[in-house]
């Protein structure tokens, strides 16, 4: 089962590749649901006929040599955070590694440091009580186009749901 802050071998289990962030859903109560299909990969050169282009021989080899990458619908989960204090969505493309963060795990991530950390001590008023902030975490989820951060003072939970719509 896939967890935060571990290696979470089940993701790279059928592709090195992210999963695919499929919803972001917040309700009025402030529940904050993510639901993620896993990565599956293609067979090699599959697909790449249709993306040919004229004349351009050596791209052509190159994706004659690649694997398509897919989402998972055999795989996909809904991460619950039954509360939350603030999240944000990024595009991916936009984001840079920073090394003064210290995190753990592969694509769902706790961060012991952050920014975001920073930022919501610095800005946000803060009347818990102490032994409530000692459960505070930062909680990231890393996908294929997206990275979401999402600070709260309980875990999420993760369960495998019957992929439906997507």
């Amino acid at each position: 089962m896939l967890e935060f802050g571990t290696e979470n071998k089940e993701i790279t289990e059928n592709s090195k590749c992210a999963p695919f962030a499929l919803s972001i859903e917040d309700n009025d109560d402030n529940c904050l649901k993510i639901v993620i299909a896993l990565s599956k990969s293609g067979k090699q050169g599959e697909g790449a006929e249709e993306l040919f282009i004229k004349n351009n021989k050596k791209l052509n080899e190159l994706l004659m040599d690649s694997y398509p990458v897919y989402k998972d619908t055999d795989n996909v989960f809904e991460i619950t955070f039954e509360s939350y204090i603030i999240y944000q969505c990024r595009n991916e493309s936009y984001t840079v590694w920073d090394d003064y963060e210290m995190r753990k795990g592969n694509y769902l991530i706790i961060f012991e440091r952050s920014r975001l950390l920073d930022y919501y001590k610095n800005t946000i008023f803060d009347g818990d009580f102490d032994k409530v902030k000692q459960n505070r975490k930062h909680y990231g989820i890393y996908t294929e186009n997206h990275i979401i951060d999402v600070i709260s003072n309980e875990p999420p939970v993760i369960a495998k749901i019957n992929s439906g719509g997507f």
